[in-house]
């Protein structure tokens, strides 16, 4: 699964805890009918300012957050904004 990293904090000397949000893109193509008509125009300001802050409230939710050594993590130079992809494995228990 593909996540964008938005959030880094130093846990520790050792570790780093990394707060990540699903990457999901879409995008819409919008007519040109809809710029004709001033009220459609209001309409559509409406819509966007209401996609606008659902948006912002996705983004202070995180769906997932890991913990990384810290060597791994100057290894790999995370930053916030990188898409990185996470994969999960069943092992053997210890």
């Amino acid at each position: 699964m593909k996540f964008r990293i938005v959030k880094i904090e130093l846990k520790d000397d050792d570790f780093v805890r990394v707060w990540m949000k699903k990457e999901v893109k879409s995008a819409t193509v919008m007519p040109e009918n809809i710029l004709s008509d001033p009220m459609k125009i209001i309409e559509l300001g409406k819509q966007v300012s209401t996609a606008y802050l659902k948006a912002m409230e996705e983004v202070m939710e995180y769906d997932a957050i890991i913990t990384i050594d810290y060597t791994e993590y100057n290894e790999m130079d995370l930053k916030v904004g990188d898409v990185v992809e996470i994969e999960i494995k069943h092992s053997e228990k210890s």
